[in-house]
């Protein structure tokens, strides 16, 4: 290759991250710009306005179905235009009857809901534009990703700046009354999305149900988490409403609004790190994607602490100049909400790492955590009087543990890149799990099959479930399957049955899992009683799902998945145990870098 040809993708690379850089910026000028307008109407507007948008964040993440990050995934990974428009077809499949859902409960739930979200009925004709406004967001997620993964970073950013920040301040300057601002915003949101993704959702390109159900593998287990986010930044606004009126929670909401808006200042980061991560683990560039979080780690670190420091001295006269005389109610809070800055924005720089790497909802688990600090604290302030502060300080204990748990994965995920790098990946480490007492002679061939795979240069352990109905038993068993998968550095674990076997290691395993399903976990005729049979088909279905790749001993067996059975790998049962390992490593194989896994 030529030297110049070579520069070619170095030169883009560089154009892309300058302009989504230039965009994200004006994207959150235009965010601050928009609260600002909101703020000259008055200070109860304010209040509606940021109760208003933070009900959005904490709700379309229920519409979007975890499709942005997952579309954005799968499209950087698979180049061929065709596959792409699928994937999107997909996503959008699953994202628009829960975007009419929402936009029909808005209209109809109105009263109600403005009783819950703002304190009083009077503000019901608030509510229809924010479940418009909550589709909208959630398409501009769904047209985002895509645009993304596909690389046309010039129309992304175009449509990220129409949204997020043409569409709201247009809003306040064309209308002075909040509902008709708030339809204008959605508006806003919903159109441009539509329009930019028409043309490859009208493209015919055969049928989407195998990608749709991809991204619903990827998206779903992702979504506690995404609605975890917006609740830990919404829900004390909610909970000081009930405890010290509108005031103090659009107080709380705006310095939530500002750890957003601060956050908002590393989404380049995250946006270049996600397809970038992607794509690089597909092509098994371990080293240099190391290398790269290694730095984008160390900026996101010292960026946080220097705009932390920077508002945390400033804030008095930056709000005032911000909101005009209304800015000093805002300050104490601010002052104190925005300490949480440090971690959150760590967070909001590095979460894409973990997006890519891990097949499990690390990102989700962590928030999930996060958001179980902010609800004890939250129903100890509403059952025992407190002062104004608690929420706030609740909310700083709930975003340093997220904070602290990202920076001990990306850490994890720094040191498993550098190893795979350095390993050879044919000596494969698999940990096999195995649902029943060491020395049981049901799952002895198994057992020996997986054996078969160190002949083949892995690495092999197992874990024995001494119990799968015992809850007790089985949590002493998920602590040392953790165990080991951290010691040993496994690449992928293997389930040698489905039903609660497979479901419990999916649950379980921070690498990712493979399932063997063998004929009566997946049928169960021969499975005694009403409810047994039915939870062991559920289960087993369930781990289908949510595995990262699927070995069947049958035909037959393929045949009773309700989904993915397109993607299993057939080893019949006659199979000799050394063929049958040949073929099983080079499933797990695939799975273990990150490859499709080839049925």
């Amino acid at each position: 290759m030529s030297e110049p040809a070579a520069r070619k993708p170095a030169l883009r690379l560089g154009r892309d991250t300058l302009l989504t850089f230039g965009t994200e910026g004006l994207a959150l000028l235009g965010m601050v710009l928009a609260f600002r307008l909101a703020a000259q109407q008055s200070k109860h507007d304010l209040d509606l306005y940021v109760i208003a948008r933070r009900t959005v964040a904490f709700l379309f993440p229920v519409v979007l179905m975890g499709a942005m990050v997952g579309l954005t995934r799968f499209v950087a990974m698979d180049a061929a235009p065709d596959a792409a428009r699928r994937y999107l077809r997909g996503a959008f499949a699953v994202v628009a009857p829960l975007g009419l859902l929402m936009c029909a409960l808005g209209a109809l739930l109105a009263e109600p809901l403005a009783w819950i979200l703002f304190g009083d009925r009077d503000s019901a004709a608030l509510v229809p534009p924010i479940g418009v406004m909550t589709f909208g967001m959630a398409a501009h997620g769904v047209a985002y990703g895509y645009l993304r993964g596909r690389g046309r970073i010039v129309g992304a950013n175009a449509l990220q700046l129409v949204v997020l920040a043409i569409g709201p301040c247009l809003a306040f300057v064309l209308f002075h009354d909040m509902e008709r601002a708030l339809w204008a915003t959605a508006i806003s949101w919903l159109l441009p999305p539509l329009i930019t993704i028409a043309p490859d959702l009208l493209h015919k390109d055969g049928p989407s149900r195998r990608e749709r159900g991809e991204i619903l593998r990827y998206g779903l287990p992702r979504v506690p988490g995404d609605v975890a986010l917006g609740a830990l930044l919404t829900v004390p606004g909610y909970i000081a409403l009930r405890t010290h009126g509108l005031d103090l929670s659009g107080e709380v909401g705006f310095g939530a609004t500002l750890l957003n808006i601060a956050a908002a200042a590393f989404s380049p980061v995250a946006l270049l790190l996600l397809p970038a991560a992607a794509a690089k683990l597909a092509r098994g560039e371990y080293a240099d994607l190391a290398q790269r979080v290694a730095r984008m780690s160390r900026l996101v670190l010292l960026a946080s602490v220097a705009l932390t420091v920077g508002f945390e001295l400033l804030a008095s006269p930056l709000l005032l100049l911000y909101l005009g005389p209304n800015g000093e109610a805002y300050v104490p809070m601010a002052r104190l909400v925005f300490i949480g800055a440090l971690p959150f924005a760590y967070f909001n720089g590095m979460r894409s790492l973990l997006d890519a790497y891990f097949r499990t909802p690390r990102n989700g688990i962590n928030l999930s955590k996060s958001f179980a600090i902010l609800l004890l604290g939250g129903l100890f302030h509403l059952l025992v009087p407190t002062p104004w502060y608690t929420m706030p300080v609740v909310l700083l204990f709930a975003l340093t543990y997220l904070g602290l748990a990202t920076w001990s994965d990306a850490r994890y995920v720094q040191s498993e890149l550098q190893r795979l790098a350095d390993q050879d990946l044919s000596a494969l480490r698999v940990i096999v799990v195995v649902p029943e007492a060491e020395g049981g002679e049901v799952y002895a061939p198994a057992r020996e099959e997986a054996a078969h795979l160190a002949g083949q240069g892995a690495h092999v352990s197992f874990v024995h479930l001494e119990s799968r109905t015992s809850l007790w038993r089985l949590w002493l068993a998920r602590q040392r399957l953790k165990r080991m998968i951290v010691a040993q550095r496994a690449d992928v674990v293997l389930s040698l049955y489905g039903s609660a076997a497979g479901l419990f290691t999916v649950l379980s395993s921070l690498s990712p899992v493979v399932v063997t399903f063998v004929g009566d976990d997946v049928h169960r005729r021969a499975v005694p009683g009403v409810a047994r049979p039915w939870l062991g088909r559920l289960f087993s279905q369930l781990a289908a799902f949510f595995a990262a790749g699927l070995i069947c001993r049958s035909s037959a067996v393929r045949d009773g998945l309700w989904w993915r059975g397109s993607e299993a790998l057939v080893v019949e049962a006659d199979t000799g145990s050394r063929e049958a390992a040949v073929l099983t490593l080079a499933h797990l194989r695939a799975v273990a870098l990150h490859k499709p896994a080839e049925a």
